[in-house]
Parts: C-alpha cells; sequence; structure tokens
C-alpha cells in the first residue's frame, strides 16, 4: 500500500486513533444516559413518575433516543476506525454530526427550562418546605435553596458547553478520518492503475516485432536476375 501522511489532532495524535477513542466514549457515555433515560421512561409510564411536566417527558424522549442513536452510530465508527473501512467512518461523521446539532438543540431547551420551568418551580418547593422549619432559620433556608440553585445551574450550563465543544471537535476529527482513507483509497487505485499499465507494455512489446516489414524473397541472389544470369544464343 502506497504511503500517504497520517493526518493528526492536538499537535502529534493520529486521527484514526481520535475515531477509536471517541467511538468507545460515545458508546460508554450514550449507553449510560441511554440506560438513564429509558429507565426513566419505564418508571413514569408504570405511573412512578407522576410529577413530571409534558416538557419533562417530551426531553426524556429526546435524549433516549438521541443517546441510543448515537450508541449504535459509535459502534459502527469504532468498527470502521478498526478495519479502516472508510464508508462506515463516512456514516459515523455524518451521524455524529446530526447528533451534535440535536444534541445542542436539546441542551438549549433543557438549559431553558432549567432557567424558567423546572429550577423556578424546585425553588418554591425548597421554600416551601422552609416555610415548614423554625422561624429562626427560614431567611438562610431561603437563601440556601436560591442560591444552590443557581450555582447548580450555572454548573450545568459549563458541562453543557464544554461537552458541546468536545462533540464538535470529534466532528472536525472524524471528517479528517474519512479525508485521510480517501487520499489512501486514491493513492492505492493510482498505484494499481500504475502497475496495470506497466505490465500492459510488458505483453505488447513481443508483438511489436511482427509490425516489422520483411525482406522480399526473392530479391535475394539465387532468384535475381543480375548480372551472372546470361541468356542463351537463339
Amino acid at each position: 500500500m502506497p504511503y500517504v501522511r497520517s493526518r493528526k489532532f492536538c499537535c502529534c495524535l493520529p486521527v484514526r486513533f481520535g475515531v477509536f477513542c471517541e467511538s468507545i466514549l460515545g458508546i460508554a457515555v450514550g449507553g449510560f444516559f441511554s440506560v438513564a433515560a429509558w429507565l426513566q421512561i419505564n418508571k413514569f409510564l408504570h405511573g412512578q413518575l407522576k410529577d413530571l411536566s409534558q416538557s419533562d417527558k417530551i426531553a426524556l424522549w429526546a435524549v433516549a433516543a438521541t443517546m441510543t442513536f448515537a450508541v449504535v452510530t459509535s459502534l459502527l465508527g469504532l468498527i470502521g476506525a478498526i478495519g479502516r473501512v472508510r464508508a462506515l467512518v463516512a456514516i459515523y461523521a455524518s451521524v455524529l454530526t446530526g447528533v451534535t446539532v440535536l444534541d445542542i438543540v436539546g441542551g438549549i431547551y433543557f438549559i431553558y427550562q432549567l432557567f424558567h420551568g423546572y429550577g423556578d418551580d424546585q425553588i418554591q418547593k425548597c421554600q416551601a418546605q422552609a416555610d415548614q422549619g423554625a422561624p429562626g432559620t427560614v431567611d438562610a433556608e431561603h437563601w440556601a435553596c436560591s442560591a444552590g440553585f443557581k450555582t447548580g445551574r450555572i454548573i450545568v450550563v459549563v458541562v453543557y458547553v464544554i461537552w458541546w465543544l468536545i462533540e464538535i471537535y470529534g466532528c472536525v476529527i472524524a471528517f479528517e478520518y474519512v479525508g485521510q482513507l480517501r487520499e489512501e483509497e486514491d493513492a492505492s487505485f493510482s498505484d494499481r492503475e500504475k502497475n496495470q499499465s506497466q505490465n500492459i507494455t510488458i505483453v505488447t512489446q513481443p508483438a511489436a516485432a511482427f509490425s516489422q516489414p520483411q525482406p522480399y524473397a526473392f530479391a535475394a541472389a539465387p532468384h535475381s536476375y543480375g548480372p551472372e544470369f546470361k541468356q542463351e544464343p537463339l
């Protein structure tokens, strides 16, 4: 196989290794979140989670579906990285991009609900429970409810942003490896064509000898009417 320069990420790591690692990471992380989401869905389908709003149920279904799909495509990417199969890696890169976009949209929706829906409800429940406690500790507990949820929401936003950046960079690595595999296939095809043309030239060389003109048989001395020929007198 002809040599093709290996593309890198993070300055020194080959992109094939990157696709291999992010595929395993996608299987692990996607499997964890998909299992957790499906377990929650199973609970509210059996009536164990009655306090979930319709938006929370939609978010759970979206997370479960996208994470399950991510596990399947990560498995394809892992097989493609091990076997150097460009079609599988291309499918993985394309689906990874789509999952990343859906994940960003779903994360934005979840953060919006966290700041304007679910979070406010939880703060009100926490403050209502604080009102039932000792009178001297109500203000401190109110502050703990508000400050705790604000800090938690900020942490969630930071984690989401970091995860989105990792996903976007993973898409770049996957497409870089697709480009490298395309270069390897093109180089291999060109090398094959070169070898075939050389073989054709070697085979056709003996046939060239038959195309050269042959000497006329009657031009030889025994068959010619030269000076040695003497005509008998009549």
